[in-house]
């Protein structure tokens, strides 16, 4: 397993890779890292290219939540 600890938007994560095609996105809770997103990406090859990844994810992921906010504050307004 490797391991990032990174900021990412004001927040302290962890990417774990397990030097393949699994990662997880862990959060800090009690004094433990605990898994909130888990994914697979075939064809990784090296370490930068599993970070960079992961990133992209974080991105994608960010842009979903907005998104997902968006429609839940639509429909509170249209009640």
């Amino acid at each position: 397993m490797k391991y990032w600890e990174v900021e990412y938007n004001g927040e302290h994560l962890r990417i774990e890779w397990n030097g393949n095609s699994n990662f997880n996105l862990q959060t800090p809770i009690g004094g433990q890292w605990v898994d909130y997103h888990c994914f697979t990406c075939y064809g990784i090859e090296t370490e930068q290219e599993a970070v960079d990844h992961a990133f992209e994810v974080l991105a994608q992921e960010e842009v979903s939540d907005a998104s997902e906010a968006l429609e839940v504050a639509n429909a509170i307004v249209g009640s």
